[in-house]
């Protein structure tokens, strides 16, 4: 078994499932990823209510993705200081139901933020500092656009538009690796992601906390892909189908209400995924 985590077992609530023996679960302080420089990682974190992804590289920078619900900041806080994040260089807002403005500007002061990046409307909203965000760098993309992040990061926006359902869709290739947020649910999205290619797409993080219509299994279909991603939002059940369509399709679901924060490591050929649990969600 690969040893990824160093673990420091005193004065925790926190519990990490060993592959080779997941009956026993053992206790974490802290985790340490040992990425080498030319690996990444992405975190799925467990909150009680919404999104935050967090991205690290091997060059020990670090990206999160949308924000967690609101009055999340203490778990989310929590959760990067057990892996062991300081600091953030970029924030990337994907659709303003996955963001707030308070977290915003909480996560932009405590964690040295340095550019917040978003879809052409949420970024105007920011720009006209009803906020206060200090002086950050606030980037639009729009359709199309494509940045190479961090080194060896490619990313690429899907979609991005403003009809009801719509967000900011984005695809992240590391190596032979292909994740995808899927965030927009409107017809107008998918369409245009039933002309792409997605056939290569590894993991998936399912929209719109995969509720009612939010994902076909025609689009499945089209994406084949080996793992989907599910947070939970309190006020949304998702589909009472998801779970048996995800499973017919042969893709491992993670829901991060029933398996806790999920870890993605990437080496250039191959990923493992670690699944960590507070003490309430274990029991």
């Amino acid at each position: 078994m690969k040893v990824l985590f160093a673990f420091l077992l005193m004065f925790t609530n926190w519990y990490y499932i060993p592959k080779d023996s997941p009956a026993v679960p053992v206790k974490v302080e802290s985790i340490d990823l040992k990425l080498k420089s030319d690996e990444l990682a992405i975190t799925f974190f467990s909150l009680s209510d919404g999104e935050a992804s967090l991205i690290h590289h091997g060059n020990d920078q670090n990206i999160l993705i949308n924000t967690g619900g609101p009055g999340t900041e203490p778990e989310l806080k929590k959760l990067l200081q057990l892996y062991r994040t300081n600091q953030i260089s970029t924030i990337i807002l994907t659709d303003e139901e996955l963001y707030n403005e308070s977290s915003l500007a909480w996560l932009i002061k405590e964690y040295d933020v340095k550019q917040v990046i978003a879809g052409e409307a949420i970024a105007s909203q920011l720009k006209d500092g009803k906020a206060d965000l200090g002086d950050i760098n606030i980037h639009a993309w729009s359709h199309d656009t494509e940045q190479q992040l961090l080194p060896g990061l490619h990313t690429e926006v899907l979609y991005e538009g403003n009809e009801t359902g719509d967000g900011m869709d984005v695809s992240f290739t590391f190596a032979r690796h292909r994740i995808l947020f899927m965030n927009s649910t409107s017809d107008k999205a998918k369409e245009v992601f039933m002309k792409k290619d997605l056939s290569n797409v590894n993991i998936v993080k399912l929209p719109d906390f995969g509720k009612e219509g939010s994902i076909s299994e025609q689009m499945v279909k089209h994406m084949d892909p080996q793992i989907a991603i599910l947070f939970h939002k309190s006020s949304i059940k998702p589909a009472s189908d998801l779970f048996g369509l995800l499973n017919d399709a042969w893709v491992d679901v993670y829901y991060t209400r029933k398996h806790g924060t999920v870890t993605i490591k990437f080496t250039d050929i191959n990923y493992e995924v670690i699944t960590i649990f507070q003490e309430g969600e274990y029991k």
